[in-house]
């Protein structure tokens, strides 16, 4: 019983651990590294425009791999007008400050591009 009771405790503490795991690599910190493709710290357009952004239910951009119902699939048009807003003609690359000024937890909330 006593066994039982350990092994318990310990599947419990690794459950919390992946959670808690997985709670620090969701919203922005998530999408901010789906797009970052080459893991250099910016993104820039051509890993931007490669990755599979969709316009979700309620509006929201997002990475179709962090959503739970996908929308419809941005163009590569649509892609490189966003890519534009968010980079606002700096350094021809998103860094993570910038995106967080566009994105929210759901991805990036519907704006006009």
């Amino acid at each position: 019983m006593q066994r039982a009771h350990a092994v318990i405790a310990v599947l419990i503490g690794v459950g919390i651990m992946a959670t808690s795991a997985w709670a620090a690599e969701t919203g922005q910190d998530a999408l901010f590294n789906k797009l970052d493709l080459n893991k250099d710290g910016v993104i820039s357009r051509e890993e931007f425009t490669s990755c599979p952004l969709v316009r979700t239910r309620d509006g929201h951009i997002q990475h179709r791999d962090l959503c739970a119902s996908p929308g419809v699939a941005l163009s590569i048009a649509e892609k490189k007008r966003l890519f534009e807003r968010i980079e606002g003609h700096n350094d021809h690359a998103i860094t993570r400050n910038r995106l967080n000024r566009f994105a929210t937890p759901d991805g990036f909330a519907p704006i006009r591009f």
